[in-house]
């Protein structure tokens, strides 16, 4: 009998509670990078966000038990890395006095081989700064929603289990974040529609 290739979160849970490294590391390895996101859009650090990351997971393995089934785990893993995440900017606050700046994007412009293929790349990559910049302009609970809406392709029902706001607060949020950029790329470009 051999290895499912694609277990489900059930399945990894279970393995996991069970004491199996690899249903572990198959649970990172897939909510990693949109947990990154999430924490880098609140403490805006990539140091602090790997930290978070990793302080999430250890908390949610930790809990894994009293994981309530009734829910997703993405939904209950992104809420402890949101509060993780606070947690670590009040904290951070308290010692500094204040958060530091978002980092400028790090952009490279080779000169590929194949020119067409090089030229597209250069045009997303333009895009890409555009995008960066347009949400720079947000605020945190903004570049959140954002986030947790396009990127994360969660639902409503979703953000609100992820943050504990009410379903008009992100709604307004969304809408305000939306406004928000559509004016800022409309500065950058001409049809700002062709960017989102």
């Amino acid at each position: 009998m051999h290895k499912q290739m694609n277990p489900s979160d059930d399945e990894l849970i279970d393995r996991a509670i069970r004491g199996d490294p690899s249903a572990y590391r198959l649970l990172l390895s897939k909510y990693k990078t949109f947990a990154f996101s999430i924490a880098l859009k609140i403490a805006k650090n990539r140091e602090d966000a790997e930290e978070v990351v990793q302080d999430s997971f250890c908390k949610a393995f930790k809990s894994l038990r009293g994981f309530n089934r009734s829910g997703k785990f993405s939904t209950w893993f992104y809420r402890i890395v949101f509060n993780t995440a606070l947690t670590k900017i009040r904290n951070k606050r308290l010692l500094m006095g204040s958060l530091q700046q978002f980092p400028e994007p790090q952009y490279e412009f080779d000169i590929p081989d194949d020119y067409l293929n090089g030229f597209e790349r250069l045009v997303q990559q333009d895009r890409s700064a555009m995008l960066s910049k347009a949400l720079a302009i947000l605020d945190e609970s903004e570049n959140l929603m954002i986030t947790l809406y396009y990127t994360g392709e969660n639902t409503i029902t979703e953000i609100e289990s992820i943050t504990g706001w009410n379903p008009s607060t992100i709604k307004t949020r969304l809408f305000r974040a939306r406004q928000k950029l559509y004016i800022e790329l409309s500065k950058m470009v001409p049809n700002p529609n062709e960017l989102l």
